[in-house]
This record gives C-alpha cells, structure tokens and sequence, in this order.
C-alpha cells in the first residue's frame, strides 16, 4: 500500500471507523502485553486513547532517519496480532478482509493526532496534521512506566454508539480484554 492508497482508504472511513482502527491498535498490543489496559474517551470530535503496553520507539531504528513510530504512522505497516484468532476477531469487527493497515490510515483521516509514546524510560510525542509530521519527535522526559497515548480529532463527530458497540464486542470476544470506555 503506497501514501496515495493511504490517503483514499482514510478518506472512507467515517469518525467511528477511525477510532475503532486506532483501538484495533491497542487490542493488537493486548495480544502481546495480556497484563496492559485500555481506556478510551470521546467528546464529540476529539478521541483520547491509552494503553499501558510496550510503547512504540519515537528514536530511528539502526540506519534510518525517521523514527520506528513515524515510519508506521506515514507508512504501510500492518499491525498483527500474536495469534491467527485474534486476527480474525479484529478482521470480522474493525479491518474487513484486506487485514489491519496500520496506523497511518487512521493518522491521515485526523485533522489532528498526537502520539505519546513511554518506552525505555523515556517519554517521547510527535504530532501530526491529517498524516503529515508537524516536525520530528520530541523527548518530553523520563518515567518508569509504558504505553501510548493517541489524542485525536476527527472531521465531524464520533458516533459513540458505534463505538460502544464495538466496545462490548471486543470486551465479549477477547478473552481478558479490559477497555474503560467514557463518552
């Protein structure tokens, strides 16, 4: 998948299709990190979602200029998760048949997104504009724990009935899947 595909696939997804690819993220990191929560809030437009799992890099992987989360958050880089169940609970609910594109869709249909990522006692955030960086990633201190925080705004308001539903279907289908959820 190329940015011109990322761009036209972000362009169909309404507000709740958003925030639910953007959950399908952190219920990816579940699969990996069982012992992490979730909690998600809706207010209109603006979405914030945070997980207690293994963060994502905010520095350059060895040899590249952008960092690990940039590349994923501009790019194709589909997120799967640890088993083949799991990929089709999040196929059947969130992604369709063609799988999980990763975050940059989700990234691109915002007007805005601000990533916040706690990894190897390190706080680091970017923030973006409809997919494009507003500049590089910033360290924003040190701390002991881990996880992401995704605060969003999308172009009109998020339908949180959808969302909710998506919710209880997650929380029935993922065994041990915690998600606090405030609209």
């Amino acid at each position: 998948m190329n940015h011109n595909e990322i761009f036209w696939l972000s362009k169909r997804l309404s507000p709740a299709e958003v925030c639910a690819h953007l959950l399908a993220l952190s219920v990816v990191e579940f699969s990996y990190s069982p012992g992490l929560t979730v909690a998600l809030e809706l207010d209109g437009a603006n979405g914030r979602l945070a997980d207690t799992g293994r963060g994502m890099r905010l520095t350059p992987d060895i040899g590249d200029t952008l960092s690990h989360a940039e590349r994923a958050l501009t790019g194709f880089y589909p997120c799967t998760p640890s088993s083949s169940e799991l990929d089709g609970v999040l196929r059947e609910l969130v992604w369709g048949d063609q799988g999980s594109p990763g975050p940059s869709v989700a990234n691109s249909a915002c007007q805005t997104f601000k990533f916040t990522s706690k990894r190897d006692r390190e706080v680091w955030s970017q923030s973006y504009v409809h997919g494009k960086p507003l500049g590089p990633a910033e360290l924003l201190g040190q701390t002991d724990m881990t996880g992401t925080v995704i605060e969003f705004q999308t172009a009109e308001p998020i339908d949180t009935v959808v969302v909710a539903r998506l919710v209880e279907a997650l929380r029935l289908r993922v065994p041990g899947l915690s998600i606090a959820f405030q609209a």
